[in-house]
């Protein structure tokens, strides 16, 4: 940038969609809350929420989480549709 001058950008809006990732599936973490300590992820929330209990049975912590989450690809709806101007 040159002193003295703006900095120019270029904005667009488009729209976006999100797609489960193919051949993935949920995933599943337990997490004392008590230590931090976690399952690492896992396909099945019994495997997490099983760590959970034999943590429990170990340490005598009694609160813990249990999360699922799943990846997904972010794409432009339609890509063509809002060209990038030159400039």
């Amino acid at each position: 940038m040159r002193a003295g001058r703006p900095s120019r950008g270029v904005y667009r809006f488009a729209e976006w969609t999100l797609k489960a990732d193919q051949g993935t599936t949920m995933r599943y973490v337990g997490k004392c809350l008590t230590c931090s300590e976690r399952y690492v992820d896992t396909a099945t929330a019994e495997h997490a929420q099983l760590w959970c209990l034999k943590h429990a049975g170990i340490t005598g912590h009694d609160s813990y989480e249990l999360s699922a989450f799943q990846y997904f690809t972010a794409s432009m709806a339609d890509p063509a549709a809002t060209p990038i101007p030159n400039s």
